[in-house]
């Protein structure tokens, strides 16, 4: 049977990404290059200043959602915050903020954190070890408000919230985290970093044909499909991929149900997942619904065999940190 052994190809993909996923190593950190080698001359040193500034792509953000988000923080710069985020936590460490406390998770976070107060996940948060760091804020995802804040408010927790799911939200927390803690100079040259390997890996998919691509984000709960809002599926955008969940049905949520008959109809070119918590049940719920449902073999991804999981190291959790790496392995995925 020829879609038998796809099938099980596909479990051994997912089972080797959980891999990864359950012995997470500590991603590089993206940090800008410092000059150690002797100096050029003024007139050299002009002439390619000159020359890095012209080529810098320019980088910009919502000015109004940028003073909105600070406002949160009513003209204070804190000295004791906690976050209950990961990707606004690796920010914090890239423009050089310790936080007293951060967020439990399996995912790594920078090595020089490791002696910090652990204080919950964002679905959990420990209110008693939070009390205990007494701190001026506490730093979570916009995008789970509602949820942190039934927790939080009724212990009189202060309580800021940043967007922190597609690139330019990593973006935007990104300049605003620097006006915050007075280290606009460290954000900027970070976004410019990142936007310059952008601008080079988008440069290089021009010109082809844009790929057709269906984002899942599994769990042992269910297979949902993911937005554009999302970081894969921002990254994939920005290199000038069709996503099928936004472009074709029209997908407002950043995650939702499958809907087996509009894919099947979308038939997307390539299909990527995103594993999420125990993997082994991430393989078995896909596993099943494979079994159960023969749409999915009607569709050009499967039958050319452009379906992989994505690497959860890279892609499943929103990093600032991680981009350049996720941007490279989604071009040489989309634009093979």
């Amino acid at each position: 049977m020829k879609h038998a052994g796809w099938k099980m190809g596909m479990i051994a993909l997912l089972l080797t990404s959980a891999v990864g996923c359950s012995n997470t190593q500590s991603p590089e950190q993206a940090t800008p290059q410092q000059n150690q080698t002797s100096e050029p001359s003024s007139q050299n040193t002009s002439t390619q200043t000159a020359s890095s500034e012209q080529a810098a792509p320019s980088v910009s953000i919502d000015e109004k959602k940028a003073g909105e988000l600070l406002a949160q923080f009513q003209n204070q710069t804190p000295t004791k915050v906690v976050t209950l985020s990961v990707p606004l936590t690796e920010i914090l460490h890239e423009l050089g903020v310790t936080p007293v406390g951060v967020p439990t998770t399996n995912s790594k976070l920078p090595a020089a954190l490791d002696n910090v107060p652990r204080i919950g996940t964002s679905h959990q948060p420990d209110l008693e070890q939070i009390a205990k760091l007494q701190p001026e804020f506490v730093l979570g995802p916009a995008s789970i408000k509602d949820s942190i804040d039934k927790k939080l408010k009724p212990a009189g927790t202060p309580t800021a919230y940043l967007p922190a799911d597609s690139m330019d939200e990593l973006k935007l927390s990104t300049v605003v985290l620097g006006r915050l803690f007075r280290q606009e100079a460290k954000a900027e040259q970070l976004i410019r970093k990142i936007a310059e390997q952008e601008a080079s890996i988008i440069e290089a998919t021009k010109g082809k044909p844009a790929p057709k691509v269906l984002f899942l984000f599994g769990s042992a709960e269910a297979l949902m499909t993911m937005s554009d809002q999302t970081f894969a599926g921002s990254i994939a955008r920005n290199l000038g991929a069709v996503n099928v969940a936004t472009d074709t049905l029209k997908q407002t949520q950043t995650y939702a149900p499958l809907n087996m008959e509009s894919i099947v109809a979308a038939n997307p070119d390539v299909i990527l997942l995103v594993a999420h918590g125990d993997p082994q049940a991430v393989a078995k719920t896909f596993e099943e619904d494979v079994k159960k449902n023969g749409a999915w073999e009607k569709m050009s991804a499967f039958q050319n065999g452009n379906m992989q999981s994505l690497d959860f190291n890279t892609f499943g959790t929103a990093s600032i940190v991680n981009a350049p790496a996720a941007y490279k392995q989604l071009a040489d995925i989309l634009y093979k």
